[in-house]
């Protein structure tokens, strides 16, 4: 069933970040309604909160508790002359590897979840009450899904939220996500003139707007890795001496890691490990720059205006509004007052750290040694998914995120892939996991 549901929405083109797959965004919402009415669950498809939000309910008995499900249905872009090996939106098999965009992030983790839950149902072995939803806007930031949450609290009533939406460990390493953190984007513009002018007859007598900005940004961080910003690390949490243990005992392969990324250097403050550095300190990251002439050959100009595109990535306690203003205050006092600059901040959200006591994430921790025959680890996550900080703050669910794909997925990339061995283990701890 897997395999077949899978290739049925990979083909769809979802791609939340392109305004010409509306379609697309709205047929795939449709699949999923679909398949869960298939099965007999009570299905809406709710449009007013952006792209459609997929809400679906099935009860086994009201005396069971009952899970919140997550999941999104929409994707990166992808292009087969991106550098891709088959069709990106055809599911394709190749060395025990099935490669497609979504094969991981997240069609592939969320239809997983599905077919075991729609093999419980089959066989009358479903153990709890579970409630879907399945949103299209995860790759834009899930701009709509706080309001929904807000308004919609008595759909989603449950005893504990999950979701499978992330990497595992090498060898099949099973993981609990510890947390997640928080974050906005930014657009930084700077002009130093009113158009480009001739680099021969100007040259040194205009300042160019990219050098300008190439100062300002390399200004950012400092030799030891740290973020410049003054007060930028006033409210970051203490790191305890339990957590830095359990971090420095999560393997790390270098070998792996080059592999995966093709980086010569692992990159950390003085004193932290890979995983704490990734997932419990922030971090500032240069995500785009652009400005002056970008086509082919070359034009003599001295360009006038330069674009900056930054992502922030917060620990649990600072506030992303609050760094947001520190970071427009820095920019403006370090740009020259020749110098016009423009701020713009994106969609601020906070960072969460999950309750790790819960009955829920107990059961899931003795499911998943049992089935992956290794205990899992707990690890904090670098990546931020503002759905875990709703059902924390606005419905207080406590939240099982366990992530089912392999760490070399190389999702958002060309060639993402779900290792077969982890969607098989990956299928048996969700049917394990929900029976009764």
């Amino acid at each position: 069933m897997f395999k077949d549901l899978l290739k049925d929405v990979i083909s769809i083109k979802s791609v939340s970040t392109d305004e010409r797959f509306k379609d697309e965004i709205k047929k795939a919402a449709e699949w999923f309604g679909e398949r869960f009415k298939d099965k007999g669950f009570e299905v809406k498809i709710f449009t007013e909160y952006g792209n459609p939000i997929v809400w679906s309910r099935y009860i086994v008995d009201e005396s069971l508790p009952t899970c919140l499900i997550y999941g999104h249905y929409d994707v990166q872009p992808a292009d087969l002359k991106d550098g891709w090996q088959s069709d990106p939106f055809t599911l394709t098999e190749r060395d025990g590897r099935i490669y497609a965009r979504g094969a991981v992030d997240n069609k592939g983790q969320i239809v997983a979840v599905v077919s075991a839950i729609f093999e419980l149902i089959s066989s009358g072995n479903l153990g709890y009450n579970v409630v879907f939803i399945v949103e299209g806007e995860e790759e834009v930031g899930s701009v709509g899904m706080e309001k929904f949450i807000r308004e919609n609290k008595d759909l989603l009533k449950a005893d504990f939220a999950y979701l499978s939406d992330g990497e595992m460990l090498p060898d099949l390493q099973p993981v609990i996500e510890a947390g997640f953190r928080g974050g906005f984007n930014a657009e930084v513009i700077l002009k130093t003139a009113d158009v480009d002018v001739h680099s021969g007859i100007y040259g040194t007598g205009v300042p160019n707007a990219i050098y300008e900005m190439s100062k300002l940004i390399s200004s950012l961080y400092d030799d030891e890795n740290r973020i410049t910003i003054p007060h930028f690390y006033d409210d970051v949490d203490e790191i305890t001496d339990d957590i830095l243990e359990n971090n420095k005992n999560i393997s790390f392969s270098y070998e792996e890691y080059v592999k995966n990324t093709g980086a010569k250097k692992v990159l950390t403050e003085p004193g932290y490990d890979f995983y704490t550095q990734t997932g419990l300190r922030p971090s500032v990251q240069i995500s785009g720059i652009s400005g002056g002439y970008e086509g082919e050959g070359f034009k003599n100009i001295i360009p006038h205006m330069a674009v900056c595109k930054v992502n922030f990535r917060l620990v649990k306690s600072q506030n992303p509004q609050k760094i947001a203003k520190l970071f427009e205050g820095y920019i403006k006092s370090a740009v020259p007052d020749y110098v016009d600059v423009e701020v713009k901040i994106f969609d601020p959200y906070e960072g969460v750290k999950l309750d790790l006591s819960s009955d829920y994430v107990k059961k899931a921790f003795d499911v998943l040694e049992k089935v992956y025959t290794k205990k899992p680890v707990y690890k904090f996550c670098g990546g931020g998914l503002p759905i875990v900080t709703f059902f924390s703050e606005i419905l207080n669910l406590p939240t099982l995120s366990i992530p089912l794909a392999n760490e070399d997925c190389r999702m958002h990339a060309v060639d993402e892939n779900f290792d077969l061995r982890y969607a098989e283990k990956g299928l048996e701890f969700c049917s394990q996991f929900f029976k009764k």
